[in-house]
């Protein structure tokens, strides 16, 4: 804080370093700094912001907490070196563009009883290891819960577009905040000078922080088939499959309009929960630019690389919505899995009773609203309208 005044200090690199190696007593970062470089362009992107009091206190809390996890897993790993020796075989991974039925799709695929699907809460405060016998009762629950009622008692639109329950299995952009390379920055802090170096960066080294995430987790935690979502992953296919050779891709489709508008209408809120900015079309030009470049890049990506495209199954949102069984079916029989009567039974059940089922097609939104052109995103995306719009429900 500065001296006689109420407001949080000017957000500085080695003060938050001094203080996570203050709170934790430890020092070493370990010799793999390639998360620094997105460090760095984080506190930069939210001081060229000249936040507001409260944003400024978020973002400082949020780093800190990150940076001495990095520092207690460095510890671990010297104490416990097994830990970095774990297989995490080959994941089933959700990654398609946000708002494109990525989070049913992959609730469903993980009410396998042979899955192993990071939670929540197990993401956002990721150290210790979590361990078995106490999962389900983890103390982390009741902190991040926390966290998710106080947003929707500023922003309780949130409830009609994501669930809002940190137990759920959760997706990777929220580990990769440990990598300080996520989009979940722009989308909880706003932060456009950030969201503009992750449009035109792929951050080197962020898949090793990934897997040694899933390692720490599997460590002590629950075992099972590493099953595993987030948009984000279409910004770097060919690390993603680098990190992980055998993994089983799953690609949802939707007109990106749509995504762009109805994931905009979600950044609003979440900004609006946090004290952050409240320009539409501010928000809407960062989607845009954001998922653009992502969905151009994977697009490319696809296009040269045929081991990459053999392990892809491309899925359109319309099918998952209407017969959402059939479309789960498909994902296992395009990769050779066993779907087992257990499966099956959970999924109709979800479907029956779960609230997030009942969630669909309740998010209200519109291009408009944000300022999204649509013919600007058929220029930009020309390549993957043409390669896959006949997946988008035109009707």
């Amino acid at each position: 804080m500065n001296a006689g005044s109420c407001e949080p200090a000017v957000l500085e690199p080695q003060t938050l370093i001094a203080r996570a190696r203050d709170l934790t007593g430890l020092t070493d970062f370990g010799s793999d700094l390639s998360f620094m470089a997105g460090f760095h362009r984080l506190v930069e992107a939210v001081e060229a912001m000249d936040p507001p009091p409260q944003l400024r206190q978020t973002a400082s809390e949020k780093i800190v907490s990150l940076l001495a996890t990095r520092l207690r897993y460095i510890e671990d790993e010297k104490r416990h070196p097994e830990i970095t020796q774990q297989d995490l075989g080959d994941p089933l991974i959700v990654c398609g563009l946000p708002r494109t039925g990525t989070t049913i799709t992959y609730d469903l695929l993980c009410l396998d009883p042979s899955a192993r699907a990071p939670r929540e809460w197990e993401w956002y405060i990721p150290w210790p290891a979590p361990e078995e016998a106490n999962f389900e009762s983890d103390p982390r629950i009741g902190q991040v819960q926390a966290i998710y009622e106080n947003w929707l008692k500023h922003a309780p639109q949130l409830a009609d577009i994501q669930r809002m329950d940190c137990t759920q299995p959760g997706e990777c952009n929220h580990g990769m905040m440990l990598h300080f390379a996520s989009t979940n920055f722009p989308a909880e802090l706003g932060v456009p000078d950030f969201a503009r170096w992750l449009q035109e960066t792929v951050p080197e080294g962020q898949y090793r922080t990934h897997r040694r995430m899933l390692q720490q987790f599997q460590w002590k935690g629950p075992k099972g088939r590493w099953t595993l979502k987030s948009p984000q992953h279409l910004m770097d296919l060919p690390g993603l499959l680098q990190a992980y050779p055998g993994a089983m891709l799953v690609w949802t489709h939707r007109d990106p309009v749509l995504t762009f508008s109805s994931l905009s209408s979600m950044i609003a809120g979440f900004l609006a929960a946090v004290g952050g900015a409240n320009d539409l079309a501010a928000i809407g030009r960062s989607v845009v630019d954001t998922w653009c470049a992502a969905m151009a890049r994977a697009t490319e990506a696809r296009s040269g690389d045929p081991a990459l495209e053999g392990r892809i199954l491309d899925l359109a949102h319309r099918d998952v919505v209407s017969d959402p069984m059939a479309a789960i079916e498909h994902i296992y029989s395009r990769f050779d899995l066993p779907f087992s009567v257990q499966h099956r039974d959970r999924i109709a059940r979800f479907l029956a009773e779960n609230p997030a089922a009942n969630r669909l097609g309740r998010h209200r939104h519109s291009p408009e609203q944000f300022g999204i052109d649509p013919a600007e995103v058929h220029t930009r995306l020309a390549g993957y309208y043409a390669r896959y719009g006949h997946l988008f429900d035109h009707s």
